[in-house]
């Protein structure tokens, strides 16, 4: 009879935990269990995407705005094109849960803090610029989690 994977694998998640019991039976404790290292950070994942979303409907909005010769959106709109390249490197370090996310964590939370005060001037006239501003506070929020 030959052994297949998964009677391997069966057999080694079973010796696993006889081991386990054991220690536990003789009163050791059991080491205490590492993350995976593929547990991502869901709320600063969450709070970048819908940043990302926010941002482009921002930046939508401003573009419209500035093509009527209206150049009141200007800041908003740079600050806007700041924070979207970071928001989405921001994703993909998350996703990655790489060595490199607390420090891009720190630096995203300072781009959002500059496109939400940009919004923030706009917000009781475009619910555009209130909805980034209200996402870029939220997601620099949970950068300044990750990166105390």
């Amino acid at each position: 009879m030959t052994m297949t994977r998964r009677d391997a694998v069966t057999m080694a998640a079973g010796g696993a935990a006889v081991l386990s019991l054991t220690a536990m039976a003789q009163g050791k404790a059991a080491a205490p269990a590492k993350a995976a290292p593929w547990v991502i950070n869901d709320a600063l994942l969450a709070a970048a995407l819908d940043c990302i979303k926010a941002g482009e409907t921002c930046l939508d909005h401003c573009v419209r705005t500035l093509s009527t010769g209206d150049k009141s959106m200007a800041e908003c709109a740079g600050t806007v094109r700041a924070m979207l390249p970071m928001c989405h490197a921001l994703a993909d370090l998350t996703r990655l849960n790489s060595a490199h996310l607390k420090a891009l964590a720190a630096v995203c939370a300072k781009v959002c803090r500059d496109c939400e005060a940009a919004c923030k001037k706009h917000q009781n006239h475009h619910a555009e610029c209130k909805a980034c501003m209200e996402s870029c506070q939220k997601c620099a929020a949970e950068c300044e989690k990750l990166a105390a």
